[in-house]
């Protein structure tokens, strides 16, 4: 009887290896997908889908200010936390359910057990050997033990502990410069603990444009939250009470005492992989790729976190690369344009931001054009109250080539798509201006920026 040989064999079931294992058999492949622990990886059941449940209900709670203005008004605001882990665990169990149906239907043999690279052609699982004539690796990533003194104590964690805690803490510290710890902190001051965040940077969100750092920023100061820039902890101890806390930050040295102090620091999962059996570095950051998603060694291609710094570990970038990935291992000619990859945090305000920003496009020798449009001067924006909004639109000044959007405001992740696709099919500034947006929704505003850039606005002052 002839020996079994896959097609390809993927190692993670996450966000990128799922789509990867579904395009291979689409195109006919024999694949098998090898998931140690449960389908969906990070984003799906400690990552984007529980922490994007929560931020869903941070931004009911701000709508409820809104309502009072428009006469619907609530006698007492009450947040249950223990509701909030009750409805995201439902739907994490919904969402593993049917992608084992989706793996089913496109006939993807689906492995229980930890892979690990024997050869080019070869990777064991349980003790047994698959044969295969490529390999995608998406094992994702990992939590980081933070580089702080003090960093094994009781009440340093990272967001896994908040889906398993029966309460919010009462008191938190959020330090580091993820992104996601915006997010964390926002919810976790809307559902009543005294929250300090704390980053290293000179400002939040410090590779983004200034205006959205800065709009954010103050956002989160009305709200109440506690901010620190370039902060570092100098001590941590244990005490009855709970953590006390050595902080210097811009503001000076403070102490503080918090219940638990969380972090966010990842980096790629390598660790027992094999890497050294096919030539790749298993001591470096992370596998690198080029746009094909292949590696380094002949037949092998490695997706999402895995392949990317920590500031690009996206779930639609891993779902993308996975896609291309599968498509070149069946023969396809596919590639990802990074700079398409939207950068978005579902904090309220939401932030999307899609390609170069005018410091990067100037760096890159563009002559750079800029346009913006507040929100608070679209009609949709002023029924909602988006006096914080604003959409900024970069390009290059001779053709018009859109370069970059960027968005603070309600829906900036949905609009984020269209631009993604403005940047994808290099739309013009003409082209943007002269589209017809529904109205009165907030995506007008795309039009404005548009239409400010080439200097000729027709709803700006």
């Amino acid at each position: 009887m002839p020996e079994e040989i896959f097609d390809v064999v993927v190692i993670g079931g996450g966000a990128g290896g799922v789509p990867a294992a579904i395009r291979a058999a689409q195109l006919g492949g024999r694949v098998a997908l090898v998931e140690e622990k449960h389908l969906g990886g990070l984003c799906m059941n400690r990552g984007c889908i529980p922490f994007g449940n929560m931020m869903a209900a941070v931004h009911i709670l701000d709508m409820l200010s809104l309502g009072k203005e428009m006469g619907i008004s609530c006698a007492k605001k009450e947040t249950d936390f223990s509701a909030v882990q009750k409805r995201q665990k439902k739907l994490i169990q919904f969402m593993r359910l049917g992608t084992q149906g989706l793996l089913r239907k496109n006939k993807v043999s689906l492995i229980s057990g930890r892979g690990e690279l024997v050869d080019r052609g070869s990777v064991r699982v349980n003790g047994d050997l698959l044969k295969c004539r490529k390999i995608i690796l998406a094992t994702g990533g990992r939590w980081l033990k933070p580089d702080i003194p003090g960093s094994d104590l009781d009440g340093v964690v990272n967001s896994d502990y908040l889906l398993h805690a029966k309460k919010p803490p009462g008191r938190a510290l959020l330090l580091g410069d993820s992104p996601m710890l915006i997010e964390i902190a926002q919810f976790l001051h809307r559902f009543g603990s005294k929250t300090t965040l704390a980053t290293g940077r000179k400002r939040l969100l410090e590779k983004e444009t200034k205006t959205i750092s800065s709009r954010l920023t103050k956002v989160l100061k009305n709200q109440g939250l506690q901010l620190r820039t370039t902060a570092r902890v100098q001590a941590l101890a244990k005490e009855k009470g709970g953590l006390r806390v050595s902080l210097k930050s811009k503001k000076g040295v403070e102490s503080l005492t918090v219940d638990c102090l969380i972090t966010l620091k990842r980096g790629a999962s390598m660790l027992g992989l094999g890497l050294d059996k096919v030539g790749l570095d298993e001591g470096s950051p992370y596998i690198r790729v080029n746009d094909r998603m292949e590696t380094d060694a002949d037949d092998i291609y490695a997706i999402g976190d895995l392949s990317a710094p920590e500031e690009m570990h996206f779930s639609h970038m891993a779902s993308a690369g996975g896609i291309v990935a599968a498509e070149n291992a069946m023969g396809l000619g596919s590639s990802l344009c990074a700079r398409t990859i939207a950068r978005v945090l579902f904090t309220s305000p939401q932030v999307a931001c899609v390609g170069l920003t005018a410091k990067e496009a100037k760096e890159s020798g563009y002559d750079v054009v800029m346009g913006a449009a507040p929100l608070s001067m679209n009609p949709c924006g002023m029924i909602l109250s988006q006096n914080e909004g604003i959409v900024e639109i970069v390009a290059e000044r001779k053709y018009g080539e859109i370069l970059g959007i960027h968005i603070i405001g309600e829906a900036a992740c949905e609009m984020a798509g269209q631009a993604v696709m403005a940047v994808q099919m290099e739309v013009t500034l003409e082209e943007m201006a002269k589209l017809a947006f529904p109205h009165p929704t907030l995506s007008e505003s795309l039009a404005e920026a548009a239409r400010e850039c080439l200097g000729r606005p027709i709803y700006l002052p």
